[in-house]
C-alpha cells in the first residue's frame, strides 16, 4: 500500500498510509490529510490511487505543490 511521507528540511514530520482511492490534502479539518501550516491552502491537493500508481494533483493552491523536492 502506498504512503505519503511529509518532510521539511530533511526531517520526517509524518508518514500517512494512503488507505482510500482519493485523499484530499489541506489545512482545513475536512481534508483526509490535514496539515496545519499557513503555507498549505485550505484545499491544497488531492492524491488519487489507481492499482499500483498514485497521482498527485494540485488544486490551484497559492504556494504550489512539491513532490520529491520538485
Amino acid at each position: 500500500m502506498a504512503k505519503l511521507i511529509l518532510s521539511m528540511d530533511g526531517l520526517v514530520l509524518k508518514e500517512i498510509t494512503l488507505v482510500k482511492e482519493r485523499m484530499s490534502i489541506g489545512r482545513k479539518p475536512n481534508n483526509d490529510i490535514q496539515i496545519d501550516n499557513l503555507a498549505i491552502s485550505g484545499h491544497h491537493a488531492v492524491i488519487t490511487c489507481i492499482t499500483n500508481d498514485a497521482f498527485l494533483e494540485d488544486l490551484n493552491s497559492t504556494n504550489g505543490t512539491y513532490l520529491n523536492g520538485q
